[in-house]
C-alpha cells in the first residue's frame, strides 16, 4: 500500500510543480481557426496550443459548416471578444421548448436541463441572464433539484398575432451555476384550467449572454449564446 502511495505521488508532482502562470508558449505560437472561428488561447485545436485537457477544441462537420466545440462539455464555441485574463468565453448554450413541433426531440420537452458538474466551466451570473421567448407562459429557472425556482419572468398576454419576433420577458440570476433546469407553465393552465386547449403556443426558455439582447432572439432559434467563466485549472488528472 505504501508503495502504491509514493507511485502515485510521483504520478502527480508533473502537476504539483507546473507553473501557476497561464501565459505559456501556446498562447504566441498557435493561431489556430475552425471554420470562421478565431481560436483563442486558452483554448486550442492543436495539442500543445490548449491549456489542458478542458480547452480541448474539436472542429465538427455540421449542416451549417464547420464549428468549434469545446471538446469535453460539448458545446460550440463561439466568436468572442474576451481574453484568458477574463476567464470567460461565450459559447451556443442549448434552448428549451415547449409545444413546438418542429424543434425535433426538444418540441415538447420541459422542464430541461443543462450540466457542466465535474468541469472547470460555471454559467457566470455577472454575465447572464435568464430568458424566454413567446406569450402567455411563466418562465421558471431552477437549480437542479427542481424544487424552488431562484429566477422567474412572466411573459405578456398573446393579443399580438403569432409570429417569430414574439417579446418574451428577462430576468436576473442570482448566483454562478454549474447547472441549471428551466421550465415553463402556461398561465392559462394556471389561472383559467377549462381553456388549457388554448395554452398550446410555442415558447422557449434558456440562458443568454448579455452582449445578445432578447429582441435579437426568436422562437425558431435552437440555441443562444451564453457566457461560460471558468475556474482556475492548474492540475488536470483525466
Amino acid at each position: 500500500m505504501g508503495i502504491r502511495m509514493v507511485f502515485y505521488f510521483i504520478l502527480q508532482l508533473p502537476c504539483l510543480i507546473r507553473p501557476t502562470s497561464p501565459f505559456e508558449a501556446g498562447e504566441t505560437r498557435c493561431k489556430e481557426t475552425c471554420g470562421a472561428v478565431a481560436i483563442p488561447y486558452p483554448f486550442g485545436i492543436k495539442t500543445g496550443c490548449y491549456y489542458n485537457s478542458w480547452f480541448r477544441v474539436t472542429c465538427n462537420k455540421t449542416v451549417n459548416g464547420t464549428k468549434p466545440f469545446i471538446t469535453r462539455i460539448n458545446m460550440e464555441l463561439l466568436h468572442s471578444r474576451w481574453s484568458f485574463r477574463d476567464n470567460v468565453v461565450t459559447v451556443n448554450n442549448p434552448v428549451t421548448y415547449l409545444n413546438c413541433d418542429d424543434k425535433g426531440n426538444n418540441g415538447t420537452t420541459s422542464p430541461s436541463s443543462v450540466n457542466l458538474q465535474g468541469s472547470p466551466f460555471f454559467f457566470s451570473s455577472e454575465h447572464n441572464s435568464f430568458g424566454s421567448v413567446g406569450c402567455g407562459y411563466l418562465a421558471m429557472f431552477f437549480r437542479n433539484n427542481q424544487t424552488d425556482p431562484i429566477a422567474l419572468c412572466l411573459q405578456r398576454g398573446c393579443e399580438e398575432p403569432i409570429s417569430s419576433k414574439l417579446a418574451g420577458c428577462v430576468a436576473t440570476v442570482p448566483e454562478n451555476l454549474a447547472s441549471y433546469t428551466t421550465a415553463l407553465k402556461s398561465m392559462t393552465e394556471i389561472t383559467s384550467p377549462w381553456e388549457k386547449e388554448f395554452s398550446k403556443r410555442c415558447t422557449s426558455a434558456f440562458m443568454l449572454g448579455y452582449s445578445t439582447q432578447l429582441s435579437e432572439i426568436s422562437i425558431d432559434m435552437t440555441h443562444v449564446p451564453a457566457t461560460l467563466e471558468w475556474n482556475p485549472v492548474n492540475c488536470d488528472l483525466e
